[in-house]
């Protein structure tokens, strides 16, 4: 008589907190073999499933494959029942984010109505008005400073922006128009005002999870500052620290992810391994590394990743903000008109190529959003002083996104991926921020200031 020889398949259950490795029988129920080892799966009511994540029929002959991980999974265990409770964070004692986005908006309105009003020298009502204003912006910018949330956990976007926007109205509205080079004294004033304010949340942020985007907004508002203040001092006009600082954008906006994250030297490298010459042991050795867990990696990499959103945001926002000082600058030759045009073109590129890497909409939609304000200013500027030039750019304009969507629509439709596009697109997008600062070089004539300094 032949006996057929009983074939077992070792695999890894999974069941809760307990984790072991059985012998499964191919000629019996998968419930006999897991019954056999103490995993009674019919009274329990449970189900068992695969690795790929289907469920595994128990009073069956069992078909699973050498190596399987399954997983037992019961449905009515208790305390699931109801659905858990939402962590509330708790905010700090002054907490009308609302409100301050409404007197951020108005004082964003009321310094771009007094901006493009120009009120007459001697008028002491106007005088009046503008210094009120100013100091009650400075009052709202200190009490936005210490109205935002002092909890190591909360944080709130609001914080990196209503100050400084208080802060540059208190300080724009303070200069008198008066004044030689008023509109480029006013907007010194108004970024260093906003850089004080910032720099007091960024100390009532030191601990926090925003600490490093409160770090990067304030170092670059007096950046700012200090750009358009030498740029006075030298006695030039405001085009050319609006030129260089639009230019400077899409570099920042590449070097920021390894800004972002800071890790300890000594983690990436043993001081002790290698200082071991006579130069060198009389040194301090350096803290060695450890090992690292999620745990401990959690705190830095979301400090990061707001700081990254942050600067995103930032960045993003400084040549809309800056440009039309360098588009409505009079023009002083051919060669700064190209370079400006160029520059504009390769902040538009690089804005909108730079964001396909991105993972979050945030990340995606800033650059662009910054692009298509960009692309606008332009044509509107363009528009106001040749209505020809206007016309002519919205053909263009037109007919090269047509080109494009006819050449792209085919392909996307098939939901076609070409990896040489993609590189033609790293290509331009690498060329755009390499050029983007030479090309703010040249339209803020720094060759001829340059050139006249050496003559």
């Amino acid at each position: 008589m032949t006996s057929t020889a009983v074939q077992w398949r070792r695999v890894t259950v999974v069941d809760g907190a307990d984790r072991r490795e059985i012998l499964v029988s191919t000629q019996s129920p998968l419930s006999d073999s897991l019954r056999n080892e103490g995993i009674d799966v019919v009274e329990r009511s449970v189900v068992v499933i695969a690795s790929d994540g289907s469920r595994i029929d128990v009073s069956q002959v069992s078909t699973v494959a050498e190596g399987a991980l399954l997983t037992v999974v019961e449905p009515r265990a208790p305390g699931r029942s109801k659905p858990l409770p939402r962590r509330r964070v708790a905010t700090g004692p002054y907490d009308f984010t609302a409100a301050m986005w409404v007197v951020a908006g108005s004082a964003t309105l009321i310094v771009a109505l007094v901006a493009a009003l120009s009120p007459t020298p001697g008028d002491e009502g106007a005088a009046v008005l503008r210094y009120t204003a100013s100091i009650v912006f400075a009052a709202l910018s200190l009490v936005s400073v210490f109205a935002t949330s002092r909890t190591t956990a909360g944080f709130t976007s609001i914080a990196l922006f209503v100050p400084a926007m208080l802060g540059f109205s208190a300080g724009f509205l303070a200069v008198p128009p008066e004044l030689a080079a008023s509109v480029h004294l006013a907007l010194f004033a108004g970024l260093a005002t906003a850089a004080l304010a910032q720099a007091g949340v960024h100390v009532r942020a030191t601990g926090t999870i925003a600490s490093g985007a409160t770090s990067l907004v304030t170092v670059t508002v007096a950046v700012l500052a200090a750009l358009f203040a030498a740029v006075l001092v030298l006695g030039f006009d405001a085009s050319v620290a609006a030129a260089l600082a639009a230019g400077a954008a899409p570099v920042a906006l590449r070097v920021l992810p390894s800004v972002c994250l800071d890790i300890p030297e000594g983690q990436l490298l043993e001081y002790g391994e290698f200082m071991r010459n006579r130069w060198t042991v009389r040194g301090a050795i350096p803290e060695g590394s450890h090992p690292v867990t999620a745990v401990d990696m959690r705190p830095t990499m979301t400090r990061a990743r707001v700081q990254f959103r942050a600067g995103t945001v930032f960045f993003s926002l400084i040549p809309p903000l800056v440009l039309p000082l360098l588009l409505v600058a009079p023009g002083t030759g051919v060669v700064s008109d190209v370079a400006t045009v160029v520059l504009v073109s390769t902040i538009i590129l690089s804005f909108m190529l730079s964001p396909r890497r991105a993972n979050t909409p945030l990340l995606r939609w800033a650059p662009r959003v910054g692009a298509a304000l960009v692309a606008l200013e332009f044509t509107v500027i363009a528009g106001i002083a040749d209505p020809g030039v206007l016309g002519l750019v919205l053909a263009g304009s037109v007919l090269v996104v047509a080109l494009v969507v006819a050449a792209t629509m085919v392909p996307i439709a098939r939901g076609t991926r070409s990896l040489g596009i993609s590189r033609t697109a790293d290509i331009f997008e690498n060329l755009a921020t390499a050029f983007s600062f030479p090309a703010a070089f040249v339209a803020a004539t720094m060759i001829d200031i340059l050139r006249g300094a050496v003559s």
